[in-house]
């Protein structure tokens, strides 16, 4: 099929979500002319279309480590009145530290700020296929409604969570555990009826339906009527077993998430509870697919002693968080005060590109430490940090990732709010 050009820019961010957000803001306030390609006709991703809408954590040992644009959004829903900010310097758990953010709005206000910042919008034009030339990925071909087109970069910065342009332009990646091949569960997100939530009968029970199997303890975890009704279905199951790096393995997850928030429609109906369940997320999340080999290799080792980098670029903060299939216990290891985990801006440089950074859920880094810098909060900060280095990259490095002014990408990210180690 006949493939036209569609537009050349400076930067081009693949994938929409809190790390690509953020760094195609970030590059296009740094004077780059900057496109964002996206599959779904919504950006935010595991925040809105998957309907997880906790933001994770900004605050480490009540001190903030990570501010910029991702918090710039945040607080901007909140003043609006669409988003929960916790007082972050109360001894809770971390689970109660998260941003709640309203879904509808979140999305609206990231639109805004994307374009605000002039950044040109590919919604609904999922990434398909990449050029490359040597070490460079050259162009990212995109699906549209007249066909297929072709973007063109002097930069590219993959946020896809699941590493695609990099993997397709051959660069080397883990995915799963190395022996077993085992990934992380992935969630499905669904919504009780709002009109109902206030009637539903706690005393119940759904214990019954487990042991005559018309439940899984996945289905629920086994949390209580109670939690399922507060969590509004928000990562309360498990869906085990499948690889969302794979198509067809990913539409499995997907049918097997529907079967299961089903399984519980029906024993809550069953059960009279008052519940009743009227929306679903389009698809399972995924917690864990690739992560792409990149200069530096982020060990749990060295994220739970918070290491300094020489090239460190931006705060992580959150447990190693590594769910099991089933019913398994997380594998959880909480920071003690005092480590405050960095990224280093080499774990976002791709091993095997030249023209390539890579942020969020797909960055450089073992199983253990990738459960943990995987959350929202750390996702844009290291999106964030990418599009500086971008735009430093185009400018004064010839359009190489390697070789850029570390203290220049850090003046363009202070300048927009960022903390920086």
């Amino acid at each position: 099929m006949e493939c036209h050009d569609i537009d050349a820019v400076d930067v081009l961010v693949c994938g929409a979500g809190s790390a690509g957000f953020c760094a195609a803001v970030q590059a296009a306030r740094a004077g780059m002319k900057t496109a964002l390609v996206e599959r779904y006709g919504m950006p935010g991703g595991i925040m809105t279309v998957m309907g997880n809408n906790d933001v994770a954590l900004f605050y480490a040992h009540k001190r903030q480590v990570i501010r910029g644009i991702g918090w710039e959004f945040v607080v901007s829903l909140a003043d609006r009145g669409f988003a929960h900010i916790p007082d972050m310097t109360k001894d809770v758990p971390h689970s109660q530290l998260g941003v709640k953010v309203n879904i509808p709005a979140a999305g609206h206000w990231m639109d805004e700020m994307l374009l605000s910042a002039g950044v040109r919008l590919y919604y609904g034009q999922p990434a398909v296929a990449v050029e490359t030339e040597g070490r460079k990925v050259q162009a990212v071909i995109i699906s549209t409604k007249g066909g297929l087109r072709r973007i063109r970069a002097s930069m590219v910065i993959d946020c896809t969570g699941d590493g695609d342009i990099c993997a397709w332009a051959g660069a080397a990646y883990e995915c799963g555990d190395a022996e077993s091949g085992i990934l992380q569960p992935g969630t499905v997100r669904y919504y009780f009826q709002a009109a109902q939530v206030g009637k539903v009968r706690d005393e119940k029970t759904l214990s019954a339906f487990y042991e005559t199997g018309e439940l899984l303890e996945e289905d629920t975890m086994r949390h209580p009527i109670k939690t399922l009704r507060c969590q509004n279905g928000n990562n309360v199951n498990h869906i085990s077993g499948f690889n969302g790096a794979d198509s067809e393995s990913k539409m499995w997850a997907d049918i097997e998430g529907r079967r299961s928030v089903y399984r519980v429609m029906k024993a809550l109906k069953k059960a009279e509870t008052g519940l009743t369940v009227e929306n679903i997320a389009p698809e399972t999340g995924m917690r864990e697919t690739r992560r792409i080999l990149g200069d530096w290799y982020i060990t749990a080792e060295e994220y739970e002693r918070g290491i300094s980098y020489p090239d460190g670029i931006c705060y992580s903060f959150y447990p190693i968080d590594l769910h099991q299939d089933g019913m398994k216990e997380i594998h959880q290891i909480f920071l003690i005060d005092g480590q405050v985990p960095q990224i280093p801006l080499s774990a976002l440089i791709v091993r095997d590109l030249d023209n390539v950074y890579v942020a969020g859920r797909c960055a450089s880094g073992d199983r253990l430490a990738n459960s943990a810098f995987r959350v929202k909060a750390s996702c844009m900060a290291m999106g964030q940090a990418a599009g500086a280095a971008a735009a430093v990259a185009v400018r004064e490095n010839g359009g190489q990732t390697r070789g850029c002014d570390l203290e220049r990408i850090k003046a363009i990210l202070r300048a927009d709010g960022a903390i920086v180690p």
